[in-house]
């Protein structure tokens, strides 16, 4: 292959070292974007009628004949004012890489020329190895922005800002094979001319007008074969890119890859959950030496079923039934009128993260973040349209008890997606109002992201306390977490409560109620086990009383707020004991009232509930 370096036109052309800029400053983790940007190239060059996408991202220790393929046939003697550093890597003995190779899509198409027209609008080898920030076509309105500066990541994430693609397509009705190596560097000057720092190795006859032209037919697969790439089998089309040791900022390779793997999970996780009717999805696969690198299902990693399950609530309103708890609204702009989109939220019980090791310290603040977004709480919306890529992940507010959380998915109608589209950055991760000229569409877009907002708010936001309001303490507690919430004084017939007495005070003379411990158990035998909530509570009484009335109320509260008896039918008060009182009075399905004597009681609760609900308790003391 020969070297193509771009010289630059009279007109001047973008420097190499700003083709490196066009994304901008991501706030998310190369790596992620790396992810993001490349599969969903692949989703948006999907073949139709072959029924999934399949998307894989190899990592391995290059073998020594791979190497001198890469030095001797590939990235072939360039000139040293070029500053590029490919030959000293290649030098080594040990050379990293990273595969991404997609099956199931057009590969790309269209014209080796920028100037050259395509028949059918496709321009896909072009914009991706040659054009800069050219707007997608007409035949790509539900796109991510197909082959734009997302592009630019897979050269930032090499050490030494080089790859290789590798494609097969089909052109002028024929199947055809192309490889080319690229890479962007710094301006030069060579030979008395100036040049922009981008490079490319192509053939050495087509390259003679100096327009870099791939490898093509048997010896570019004869050539792919070499440096490791993936082959193609009889009719079967795609793109694979191989990255030049990439730089893991720190992380192992083995911990990159694991990262990968989360990022993919976390991102790409619409892309994987089958809907009905579903023409197509995404099947991914990441390995680190030959082996597989585990992708969980969505619904089994926490705390991603409960976006699953709110995805589908939007997607399938009428094959699937939410789960308990979950509020699904129609998200309407009136000016202009419109509706926009559809939200779903849904709570769950918080359960233990996946230990995963990809190079995160969750003891060190100042080191890597892990590859999920949120490692603690779910309290976020996934913002969605039409290709199936998180765009991110919204925060609302967090639950006000200890022990649930909430996932939600706000996804827009392809009628509005385009006004969306146009508010994301090159790396589609935000949705930025401040994108967009002022109109109806940027009030589209401003409008329903508050409204999304104020729902959310209203369902997950604490109520504040009114400290007027109370003539019986309360102390609540939800399960999970072993969350307890401060003690809480009583108050007599006739007796105002003051500011403040509510957190129960130490120095406090009246009767209070205190939670000791409360914790998830399983209840009966084996083969017949079912979910259970325990808890002790201390009741105290003031010297001078003759005793007091204990109130409990068992139920649900997967709002956090809110406690409900009928969210959960499996909700039943089992055992109630304790030593210095009787039986209680049962005063409906939930409520129960017992008389104590003065003095100090402890009473254990045993309560059985379903297994995705979490139990609270509401307690309260009255002097007799």
């Amino acid at each position: 292959m020969e070297w193509v370096p771009e010289r630059y036109p009279s007109a001047g052309a973008l420097a190499g070292s700003g083709f490196r800029k066009l994304l901008g400053r991501p706030s998310m983790d190369p790596l992620t974007v790396l992810v993001r940007e490349t599969a969903q190239n692949s989703w948006d060059a999907r073949l139709p009628g072959v029924g999934e996408v399949q998307f894989d991202i190899e990592g391995w220790d290059l073998e020594a004949g791979e190497i001198a393929a890469l030095r001797s046939d590939v990235f072939t003697k360039y000139s040293k004012a070029s500053g590029l550093s490919i030959d000293q890597l290649l030098s080594r003995h040990e050379v990293f890489g990273i595969y991404i190779t997609d099956r199931g899509t057009r590969g790309l198409g269209g014209p080796l020329e920028a100037d050259t027209e395509s028949p059918d609008d496709c321009y896909d080898w072009v914009n991706f190895l040659l054009n800069v920030g050219k707007a997608r076509s007409s035949t790509q309105s539900l796109s991510g922005g197909t082959y734009g500066f997302g592009k630019t990541i897979s050269y930032l994430v090499s050490s030494v800002n080089a790859i290789v693609v590798y494609t097969r397509t089909r052109f002028n009705g024929r199947p055809v094979s192309r490889l080319i190596a690229s890479a962007v560097g710094d301006e030069f000057s060579y030979s008395r001319h100036l040049y922009t720092g981008r490079h490319w190795w192509g053939d050495k006859v087509a390259n003679s007008a100096g327009s870099p032209h791939p490898v093509m037919g048997r010896e570019a697969d004869r050539l792919a074969a070499r440096i490791g790439m993936r082959q193609f089998g009889y009719e079967e089309y795609g793109t694979s890119i191989l990255i030049l040791a990439p730089n893991f900022d720190g992380r192992t390779d083995s911990e990159a890859m694991q990262f990968i793997a989360e990022s993919a999970l976390w991102h790409l996780w619409p892309k994987m959950v089958a809907l009905p009717n579903d023409s197509c999805g995404m099947a991914i696969s990441v390995s680190y030496n030959g082996l597989n690198i585990a992708i969980p299902s969505p619904s089994e990693r926490p705390p991603l079923q409960a976006f699953v399950d709110a995805y589908r609530a939007v997607n399938d309103p009428e094959g699937f039934t939410p789960p308990l708890g979950a509020t699904v609204e129609l998200i309407r702009c009136k000016r202009p009128k419109a509706e926009v989109g559809h939200l779903a939220v849904v709570p769950t019980v918080w359960r233990p993260r996946a230990d995963v090791s990809d190079g995160a310290d969750s003891a060190d603040t100042d080191g890597m973040l892990p590859a999920s977004p949120f490692p603690r709480a779910a309290h976020h919306i996934a913002l969605l349209r039409s290709p199936r890529l998180v765009v991110c992940y919204m925060e609302g507010p967090a639950p006000v008890e200890g022990g649930t959380e909430w996932g939600g998915v706000f996804q827009v109608n392809d009628k509005y997606d385009h006004l969306f589209a146009n508010s994301e950055p090159p790396t589609h991760d935000a949705w930025n109002v401040g994108l967009l000229e002022k109109g109806p569409g940027k009030t589209t877009v401003n409008v329903s992201l508050r409204e999304v907002y104020r729902i959310v708010d209203a369902l997950w936001r604490g109520a504040p306390v009114d400290e007027r309001r109370s003539t019986d303490g309360v102390a609540r507690v939800a399960d999970e977490l072993g969350h307890l919430v401060s003690s809480v004084a009583a108050a007599g017939k006739g007796q105002a409560e003051s500011a403040g007495s509510r957190g129960g005070a130490s120095g406090h003379s009246g009767s209070r109620v205190d939670i000791v411990w409360a914790r998830p158990i399983v209840l009966g035998e084996a083969g017949e086990e079912r979910a259970g909530t325990a808890a002790r509570v201390r009741v105290s009484t003031a010297s001078s009383s003759q005793g007091v009335l204990l109130s409990v109320n068992i139920g649900s509260a997967l709002d956090g707020k809110e406690i409900d008896s009928d969210l959960d039918p499996a909700l039943e008060l089992l055992e109630f004991r304790s030593d210095s009182a009787g039986e209680p009075h049962r005063l409906d399905r939930s409520k129960y009232e017992v008389e104590l004597a003065s003095g100090v009681s402890e009473i254990e609760l045993v309560v059985a509930r379903s297994d995705d609900t979490t139990v609270m308790f509401d307690l309260g003391v009255q002097e007799l």
